[in-house]
């Protein structure tokens, strides 16, 4: 049942471009939440956003937000801090600031906080097509505690398709 979940998950992500996976964690105390949620800041590209957890949709896409401002977590899935990877979503926008219009000009050794916890960049990339597997791959709920950040990019502006996804993969530094 839980691959299936998974599989489902994979798909919407590809789908919708943006979200998070399944993730057999456990229970978390409202404590570890608010601490593992807080707030998202990436000083070297001046972001500083609040987290909105977000559940799927009765069509089963991932129940996206309209703010550009923000970023989306599936609320069932890994908090940051947590063992696995934490997925955080967030739009760029084509008429105005999105949360991660600058999430490519991010490099290995910049700082993400979110909420209490401190990860460094190792990776960041530019995927096309995305399959299910690797759409899969970008989340796990086993392993030492990473981030991982989407978003779209390489947006044609006569059909408003983005053609690419911006991926940027962090671990955990430090926790409080």
């Amino acid at each position: 049942m839980r691959r299936l979940v998974v599989a489902v998950l994979a798909a919407l992500v590809v789908a919708v471009g943006l979200g998070s996976a399944p993730a057999g964690a456990g229970p978390v105390t409202t404590v570890e939440r608010e601490a593992a949620l807080g707030r998202l800041s990436i000083p070297a590209i001046g972001v500083n956003a609040g987290i909105i957890p977000v559940g799927v949709t009765k069509a089963g896409h991932l129940a996206i937000g309209r703010s550009v401002r923000d970023v989306y977590r599936w609320k069932h899935g890994v908090l940051p801090g947590q063992q696995g990877s934490a997925v955080l979503a967030g739009h760029t926008w084509s008429k105005g600031p999105g949360v991660f219009d600058n999430l490519g000009r991010l490099r290995p050794g910049n700082i993400v906080v979110v909420g209490e916890n401190r990860f460094e960049v190792t990776r960041v990339r530019k995927v096309t097509g995305m399959s299910r597997q690797a759409v899969a791959g970008l989340f796990s709920d086993r392993g030492k505690p990473r981030l991982v950040l989407i978003t779209c990019g390489d947006r044609n502006d006569l059909t408003g398709v983005y053609r690419t996804r911006i991926i940027v993969n962090a671990r955990l530094v430090r926790r409080r």
